[in-house]
């Protein structure tokens, strides 16, 4: 568990009145620590005493340990009586000499006024369980209970141990103990729901909306209550809790970290990196904020932006931070969209390594692959997915990873900056695992078009000067599918046009070659179907002109 946390179940007092909500220390047991030190500085004139007690607690939480002192030894100096910054300074001595710190902390347990005190001997019990000294923590916390038996702050401190070793199980229940003796008492509820907003947000919910029917003013729960809403998707319910109860000047860093979030997964991109700055001008290293901008600047489009960002990310220390798969990928994603590739395919790689939907995740990075210009690495990312699945893979993930493959081809073609031989190589090989990619789609659903239309397409881009014909059995195929449909030439006419301008334009080059009147016939009449669909077809009306010529016209034309 995080130090600061520990130090924190170290410190929590509750007020001079039994229960009587204290909204300093109950925003400070929520670690909401901004606010708190706002609430005491602001009633350091009404209760010098107690605000120097609870600054000097966080100055002690935030590290600073001379400050803490300073703010003790003031707060003894306004009350000499209140208890608590007492126990303040004698931790100081505990650490520096357990035996001495262990008589002057039994010294003030024994006082008259203390000895039925029983946030007094809380609070001595969890500055032993802090340092380490097991044995009077077990001692002092059964002073605790003898003195107020049927006080929630027993069971209010067993749960925040619990929550400092991480059983957060074991804590809910003993905050949901310290309901039960004191209804009333709201600040069990919020530590409750702290836990359950996580691993039960509907449950949560139901505690807080308790909350609310107690005391609907009560400013603690908006903030969980959004977070459970947010936690279970309800992202609008979450932006208009969120919305009532927000303020950029005193609302802490963490409630701005779940409202931005909020924001994101609602796809409000803009509003998310207005707030998500605001927050990284208050904390520049906040680890899940700074994952959030570099999600942000990827779905903006802000690419330049977003490389920078994501190198920040990765440099910042982890702490007790882990990262999950989606930083990788978008780290990835950045990189792919600034053309650097390889770098890329590490952080891809890191990703399917992290997870354990792989097979999902081999299908968005070959998407995204694709978005970024790179369709032919994006379909060996799908192939992966496609193997994974062993034969059980959807048709259209087949074509879409064929699309992949042959725009793959076709763009490298296109490349100037590449030599010819290699694209021509490189094609080679998309068209060929193209091919065999959307045979699987006509083998499996034969009255498919998009499947022979793809295949012939393919087949053409492997035959680029039409010499071999090895589209010609495909357009066939696709031209009697096509046939055989309702309203053909209304439904397909693109499909058709392509259809016969290959065939007429296959049948031309035999004619060329051969010179057979049959060839001759099979350009006229597939020129003249491409006519019925696009009457002003220029090609068209060239090749029917150029056969259909006399043949002394036809000779003075060469000449």
């Amino acid at each position: 568990m995080k130090r600061y946390l520990i130090s924190f179940c170290v410190s929590a007092l509750f007020g001079s009145a039994a229960f009587a909500q204290n909204l300093g220390v109950d925003y400070f047991l929520t670690e909401q620590f901004d606010k708190a030190k706002d609430i005491f500085a602001s009633k350091m004139d009404e209760n010098p005493a107690e605000s120097s007690y609870y600054l000097g607690e966080i100055a002690y939480i935030m590290g600073d340990t001379a400050q803490a002192r300073a703010w003790y030894e003031k707060g003894l100096a306004a009350n000499p009586e209140y208890a608590l910054n007492k126990v303040g300074l004698a931790r100081f001595l505990l650490k520096a000499d357990q035996k001495a710190g262990i008589k002057a902390l039994t010294e003030i347990s024994k006082e008259k006024a203390n000895k039925k005190n029983v946030e007094v001997l809380i609070a001595i019990a969890k500055v032993y369980y802090a340092e380490g000294v097991a044995a009077m923590y077990e001692k002092m916390l059964a002073s605790a209970e003898k003195a107020a038996k049927n006080s929630p702050l027993v069971p209010m401190l067993r749960g925040d141990v619990l929550k400092s070793k991480e059983d957060m199980g074991g804590a809910a229940g003993e905050y949901e103990q310290a309901i039960n003796l004191n209804e009333k008492y709201l600040l069990p509820y919020i530590k409750a729901a702290q836990i359950y907003a996580d691993i039960n947000p509907n449950f949560a919910i139901e505690k807080l909306n308790t909350v609310l029917e107690i005391d609907s003013t009560y400013p603690l729960t908006n903030r969980y209550l959004a977070r459970s809403y947010y936690n279970i998707g309800h992202y609008a319910t979450s932006i208009s809790i969120h919305e009532k109860s927000f303020n950029i000047n005193t609302s802490g860093i963490g409630e701005l970290t779940d409202y931005a979030a909020a924001l994101f997964f609602s796809q409000r991109y803009n509003e998310a990196t207005e707030l998500i700055d605001k927050g990284l001008q208050r904390d520049s290293l906040n680890f899940v904020l700074n994952r959030l901008r570099m999600y942000s600047a990827l779905e903006t489009q802000d690419y330049a932006t977003g490389l920078t960002l994501a190198e920040k990310f990765f440099s910042l220390p982890l702490g007790h931070n882990k990262y999950i798969s989606r930083d990788y990928t978008t780290y990835a994603d950045i990189l792919s969209f600034n053309k650097l590739i390889d770098r890329a395919k590490e952080q891809y790689a890191k990703a399917i390594e992290m997870t354990t939907e792989k097979l999902e995740l081999y299908k968005k990075i070959g998407e995204q692959l694709n978005k970024a210009g790179y369709p032919g690495i994006g379909a060996e990312y799908y192939n992966m997915f496609i193997e994974a699945m062993g034969g059980e893979a959807d048709t259209k993930d087949y074509y879409t990873m064929g699309t992949y493959l042959y725009r793959a081809a076709t763009a490298i073609v296109r490349d100037a900056t590449v030599d010819s031989t290699y694209a021509a190589n490189v094609a080679h090989g998309y068209l060929v695992k193209a091919d065999t990619t959307f045979g699987t789609i006509t083998a499996r659903i034969p009255d498919n078009t998009l499947g022979f239309l793809y295949r012939a397409r393919v087949n053409a881009s492997l035959d680029p000067e039409t010499t071999k014909g090895t589209a010609k059995p495909y357009y066939e195929a696709l031209l009697n599918l096509i046939m055989s449909k309702e309203n053909p030439t209304q439904t397909y006419r693109k499909e058709l046009l392509e259809i016969y301008q290959y065939l007429s334009y296959y049948y031309y080059l035999q004619f060329d070659n051969k010179g057979k009147d049959d060839d001759k016939a099979q350009v006229i009449a597939y020129s003249n179907k491409i006519l019925e669909l696009n009457p002003n077809n220029a090609i068209a009306k060239q090749l029917i002109e150029a056969l259909t010529a006399a043949p002394e016209e036809g000779k003075k034309k060469k000449k």
